[in-house]
């Protein structure tokens, strides 16, 4: 059984996240923060690249920038 209120504590003290973002977050993200499992890859190029195209700045208006 995890601890769970040990993981919250941690998450919520080291990295202030609420409760919400804490139940939100992947096990994998979970696993990044705390440390465990093998470390990612960095993003390459071409997957930074990909991101910014679908995920663009938005403006203040709601619209993307140009």
């Amino acid at each position: 059984m995890l601890p769970w209120a040990d993981l919250l504590r941690i998450i919520a003290t080291r990295w202030a996240w609420t409760p919400a973002e804490f139940w939100a977050a992947t096990p994998r993200e979970l696993e990044a923060v705390l440390g465990f499992g093998c470390p990612a890859d960095g993003l390459k190029r071409s997957e930074l690249d990909r991101l910014i195209r679908t995920h663009p700045d938005m403006a203040t208006c709601g619209r993307a920038e140009d």
